[in-house]
């Protein structure tokens, strides 16, 4: 039983990593159920796509942040600077600190980003309301639809 409840747990982690833009999904998709005009809905239905892609995109980070720490054993070397590339966004950071978890180091992956100043409430990605914003960045989008990084 308990070998059972294991496997179902490590089949599980990778939801730690997804969560946040599945719920953005789901918010999406219920304001599109609200009896507003056409446009109104067809704007959540994409943006709850997008949210879906990008959440396609934080279980490909997930994994590739796992593999990282699990040959490094620990936070150090490649796999520290695949975590410091993934802490500008909330979806990145949530997903290397997942797989920082799933391989136990989760206490150094959240002290690390406690020390970098990172707090729970901070959603938007850094500069999101700059003139330097990643929403008008190609790279950002290439991230959030999985095609690159």
């Amino acid at each position: 039983m308990n070998r059972i409840f294991r496997a179902l747990l490590d089949r599980l982690w990778f939801l730690r990593a997804t969560w946040p833009p599945l719920c953005l999904a789901v918010c999406c998709l219920t304001l599109s159920r609200l009896h507003m005009p056409v446009w109104w809905g067809v704007l959540c239905v994409i943006g709850a796509l997008l949210l879906c892609t990008d959440s396609l995109a934080r279980h490909r980070e997930f994994r590739a942040l796992r593999h990282s720490v699990r040959l490094a054993r620990g936070l150090s070397g490649e796999a520290l600077a695949r975590f410091r590339a993934a802490r500008t966004t909330w979806c990145s950071r949530r997903a290397a600190i997942a797989a920082a978890y799933a391989e136990g180091f989760g206490t150094d992956a959240r002290a690390l980003v406690d020390d970098w100043g990172y707090k729970p409430w901070h959603v938007f990605p850094d500069r999101a309301f700059s003139l330097r914003s990643p929403f008008l960045r190609l790279s950002f989008w290439q991230s959030v639809l999985g095609i690159r990084r």
